[in-house]
């Protein structure tokens, strides 16, 4: 996981140039963005990338993701340089988790000329404006998946699981650790109800003992109601398919109801805002990352420390912003080593190349490699980790994991694990 220079090609392609980033508004669109990063001083016709972000949402904020691509920009632009002196925009356009504000959004994207698209994260897109992607011939670069058809679709390359498909880490993560029944709850989605059923068919996979699964609503004013139906069957351990917005609520319902269970969330929720207003509540919670720590001891995540320290230092950096920065390296990656014209059809002929990238802050990925059920999805493996005494460690050790060791892949000191067993 060693970052060794400052520009890294994809496995048989060339990055003799680098990729500029900066981000501007997306013209016209609903929730635009109207910041901009510097070009650093580069000129030429703009090389245009979209992101399609939910950030005004009570459940969800991807604000942080916006920030991320303005400062990962400004690095790129001001240290790398560009493509033939040509800067990329990132346009970034906030849909409010709205079918209509995400296909407008898009619309207003393709318009403006942009290429692909790079850390989607959006609880509307899949299910409402991914068809017309496709259409458009457009490809989005990494991001964070929401719902089952961004795991499928052949225009989406995520490079990690997103929240979803972190999930059932922790399902493999308590089964190897003796835990016979699980409960799940989830938002009252399309995509969290994907969740619940997915992981009861995962959990019996594993050799689970009982599974039960209940839903929520993340704007409900208090969820001690839906936790004590979970405390109530009993579980020995538990999965909280919940957003940053309600999950200081609902770690402090599953403290006052007495829920005596391994508690698990993605690492969505795991933000120092949250860690702050749950308290207590959240000792001892097992949060599933599809990136390294920011503290971890590696390259990577020095030169991630130190992009964000110098250009969003009021960001707090947590598995989110470092999916964020993750794609927007793979990003660069992936535009510097096409040779010849940059369009969209040229950039999704480079993405099905299919060629293996070894990652930035995350696991290597490799297309060849993809889960049956999760065919975009070339890095399944997440990193599971505590929190506890104030900080996130790394979550106990699986002593024997018995007939799910081909779940867990150990590099150095990490043990990154799938609950989407990888195809041989």
């Amino acid at each position: 996981m060693s970052r060794r220079t400052p520009v890294r090609a994809l496995a048989g392609g060339a990055a003799s140039t680098a990729l500029v980033l900066a981000l501007a508004a997306c013209a016209g669109g609903p929730g635009a963005s109207d910041a901009a990063t510097s070009t650093g001083g580069l000129e030429g016709e703009p090389v245009r990338l979209g992101s399609i972000l939910t950030i005004t949402h009570p459940g969800w904020d991807n604000s942080s993701v916006q920030t991320v691509n303005e400062a990962w920009a400004s690095y790129i632009n001001e240290e790398l340089g560009g493509i033939d002196g040509r800067p990329v925009v990132v346009e970034s356009c906030d849909d409010h988790g709205d079918p209509a504000k995400t296909s407008q959004c898009l619309n207003n994207l393709v318009d403006s000329g942009v290429v692909a698209l790079v850390n989607n994260s959006s609880l509307a897109f899949g299910a409402n404006a991914l068809p017309a992607m496709e259409q458009a011939g457009l490809a989005n670069i990494g991001g964070w998946p929401v719902t089952a058809d961004e795991y499928t679709s052949p225009h989406n390359f995520p490079t990690t699981p997103g929240a979803t498909g972190t999930y059932p880490s922790l399902a493999v993560y308590f089964a190897a650790t003796g835990a016979g029944k699980l409960a799940v709850a989830y938002t009252n989605t399309p995509s969290g109800q994907e969740v619940g059923v997915s992981l009861g068919e995962l959990w019996e996979e594993l050799g689970g003992e009982d599974y039960f699964m209940t839903e929520f609503d993340p704007t409900a004013a208090d969820f001690t109601p839906m936790v004590s139906k979970i405390a109530a069957e009993e579980p020995d351990a538990v999965i909280l398919a919940v957003g940053e917005g309600a999950a200081a609520r609902m770690f402090q319902a599953a403290r006052n109801v007495g829920l005596d269970a391994r508690i698990g969330a993605s690492s969505t929720p795991a933000t120092p805002a949250v860690f702050d207003a749950a308290g207590d509540s959240v000792e001892g919670v097992l949060f599933a990352f599809a990136a390294v720590p920011a503290d971890h001891d590696s390259e990577d995540a020095e030169t991630y420390r130190t992009v964000l320290g110098e250009r969003a230092p009021d960001l707090d950096l947590t598995g989110q912003t470092a999916v964020a920065a993750s794609s927007m390296q793979y990003a660069y990656d992936l535009l510097s080593s096409i040779e010849g014209e940059i369009t969209a059809e040229s950039v999704l002929a480079q993405l099905r190349k299919g060629e293996p990238w070894e990652g930035f802050l995350t696991h290597p990925t490799d297309p060849a490699n993809a889960p049956e059920g999760m065919p975009q999805i070339s890095n399944p493996y997440a990193l599971i980790q505590e929190y506890r005494d104030g900080a996130l460690v790394p979550a106990p050790a699986i002593e024997d994991p018995g007939h799910l060791s081909d779940y867990i892949d150990t590099r150095g000191d990490l043990s990154w694990v799938t609950g989407n067993k990888p195809g041989s």
